[in-house]
């Protein structure tokens, strides 16, 4: 038998703020939050037809969910969150013969899902092809270029034997790989014109065995799990399959520290808006503890990355913040404040040790993540005082130094790589305890340092950098250059030249954690360059477009992430012209205080320079 078919992708929820609104369409129209949608409920419901429609809707819905979700109507599919799709594929396995070929499009949850165990079991030994998909090119014009999906095709029960070709962007591909030689290197996912890219090559295509789903359940599930219901990564190539192997074969993982880290997401943003204990409001904290962190505020080991605006409504309504001019004491605007009392807000804080997690300088990091974005895992240091809502994960220590060392390893390609691979659209603390952590020796204390110059940019890092730099100082920097910050002392307190600030010595300072991750982690030089041009186009994209002054400072660069830095693009090509033929600039002329000569990086180059030094430092 054959059977083929593009099943619903419908999760079967409860949505109550969606039939409140199509009752009270205003609701919709003002934009009108969750919380506030849902105090509105008796004013909305205030006839006897609209309590009908109301329990009819929530009638239909938790009937639907209470069968579909039932153990005995789908075994597989139990613990789930019942998605339609998933149905589908039960029952087209159900009702085909033993050797019918069954061929899907459907999301591809079933191959992250933390409680479909039981179903990628069974998947897997049907599974002979698995396509995955970004739909960048818009082959669906209705769901949306960030949406992946997948077709899968499986057949007979059996061993464990499929096949996958992942970071497709269009079905051409596939068959240009069977039909590729293997000779070349394998493309990546853009191309050097910036295209998504369709190119093929024959180690695109990534076969799956019972050995390598055992190697995925080490790397991307928790202790225990079979490998029969193990998660499958995006794999890019077989050369990306041998870095996974790598690193599943390096000892040390963050939930080795066991009860010595705690995580936690701290306030729901509906939920903690409702009980009283925070409220929105944009505004300029009075001190740390008002502070209250969401996601845009930092970005990969910058506590400090952008400000929302005194109106803060839309997700673009951030400024990026110059750590160069920014105040020793500077803190951001934050779009919530505590709602309560401050001795209310303590008790309802979560504990860590015996004492509220405030009082501990964290770990943070973005909850959702892009798995085509610039960067994956958004992660730095976050000051004590400050809490956050649940779109941010924090993780305090019980030693600041493993604070500093992990810090610096998520902001590593590396690590950052892992995380890109699990292809799914959150990052939660499961997943980040399986997470590879440099924790010992000299490449840790050299982890720990870079860590701290890239986050301790202000007086409430004062005590972090006290505490750690001395037992974490190392050599300083592998580059000679007049834009690298004089290294401090081995006993210096902080000061406001113990950060990195210009944007040259910070990027500097993540490429020479990128080549310390690697060489501690046992990737070669050639492994980690490849990474970087298969896996991260976007920030090779950037790289390529971004120009720095003699300062160190950023005089043009195409980053949508720094809009609002250095000059535009027509201003610097004019710029740039009239240096190349030697007359001035056009009158009333904004230099921004740049000095030429301007110049590229070639990030791939300098991590080898980086590499190099580190490796005959260590006498590799």
């Amino acid at each position: 038998g054959l059977v083929i078919g593009n099943p619903p992708w419908l999760r079967l929820d409860w949505n109550e703020q969606g039939i409140l609104e199509e009752l009270e369409p205003r609701l919709a129209l003002d934009g009108t939050s969750a919380s506030d949608v849902a105090k509105k409920r008796r004013d909305v419901l205030k006839t006897p037809q609209r309590v009908k429609e109301y329990l009819n809707e929530a009638a239909a819905t938790h009937g639907l969910q209470g069968f579909l979700g039932a153990a005995s109507n789908y075994p597989l599919l139990a613990g789930m969150r019942t998605n339609l799709y998933k149905c589908f594929l039960v029952k087209a396995w159900e009702l085909g013969s033993p050797g019918a070929v069954t061929a899907m499009i459907h999301q591809d949850g079933i191959f992250d899902d933390p409680k479909g165990g039981a179903l990628r079991e069974e998947a897997y030994s049907r599974l002979r092809w698995v396509f995955r998909f970004k739909n960048e090119l818009l082959l669906f014009t209705d769901i949306g270029s960030l949406r992946p999906f997948t077709l899968s095709i499986c057949g007979a029960r059996g061993a464990v034997r499929l096949s996958t070709i992942c970071n497709l962007f269009h079905p051409r591909t596939i068959a240009g790989c069977e039909e590729h030689d293997g000779a070349g290197a394998v493309p990546g996912i853009k191309s050097e014109d910036h295209e998504f890219e369709t190119r093929a090559h024959k180690r695109r295509i990534v076969h799956v065995e019972s050995g390598d789903l055992e190697l995925f359940a080490n790397l991307f599930d928790r202790p225990g799990t079979r490998p029969s219901r193990a998660r499958l990564p995006l794999v890019h190539s077989t050369e990306a399959l041998v870095v996974l192997r790598r690193l599943a074969a390096y000892p040390k993982r963050l939930g080795d520290l066991g009860d010595a880290v705690y995580g936690t997401m701290m306030w729901n943003e509906t939920g903690a808006q409702a009980n009283g204990t925070i409220r929105r409001e944009t505004r300029f904290p009075k001190s740390n503890r008002e502070w209250i962190l969401s996601g845009p505020h930092f970005y990969v080991g910058t506590p400090f990355n952008k400000t929302p605006r005194a109106v803060c409504l839309t997700k673009g309504a951030y400024d990026v913040l110059d750590l160069g001019s920014m105040p020793d004491d500077y803190l951001p605007r934050t779009n919530y404040v505590p709602a309560c009392d401050a001795k209310t807000y303590l008790e309802r804080t979560p504990v860590f040790r015996g004492r509220p997690v405030t009082d501990c300088y964290r770990h943070v990091q973005r909850k959702m993540i892009s798995i085509t974005g610039e960067r994956t895992f958004i992660a730095a240091i976050a000051p004590k005082g400050c809490g956050h809502i649940d779109s941010v994960v924090s993780i305090a220590f019980e030693s600041l130094r493993n604070l500093a060392s992990w810090s610096a390893c998520c902001c590593s390609i590396i690590v950052d790589y892992l995380v890109r691979a699990k292809g799914s659209a959150n990052l939660r603390l499961n997943q980040v305890r399986d997470l590879p952590w440099v924790s010992e020796g000299s490449g840790a204390d050299a982890l720990a340092a870079r860590a701290l110059r890239l986050n301790c940019l202000t007086t409430h890092y004062a005590a972090l950098w006290n505490e750690v730099w001395p037992e974490a100082h190392s050599p300083g920097w592998t580059l000679s250059d007049p834009r690298l910050s004089p290294w401090p002392a081995a006993h210096a307190p902080w000061s406001r030249a113990s950060a990195a600030r210009n944007a040259f010595e910070r990027r500097w300072a993540l490429v020479e954690i990128d080549a310390l991750a690697a060489l501690e982690l046992g990737l070669t030089l050639e492994e980690l360059g490849t990474l970087y041009r298969t896996q991260f186009p976007v920030l090779r994209e950037y790289e390529r477009d971004t120009w720095f002054d003699t300062k160190g400072h950023i005089a043009f660069t195409a980053s949508k992430g720094l809009v609002g830095v250095g000059l535009d693009r027509k201003s610097f090509e004019t710029w740039r012209e009239c240096l190349r033929e030697n007359r001035a600039l056009p009158s009333g002329f904004d230099t921004k205080g740049l000095v030429p000569p301007f110049e590229r990086r070639d990030r791939e180059e300098d991590m080898g320079v980086a590499y190099g030094v580190f490796a005959g430092a260590k006498g590799a």
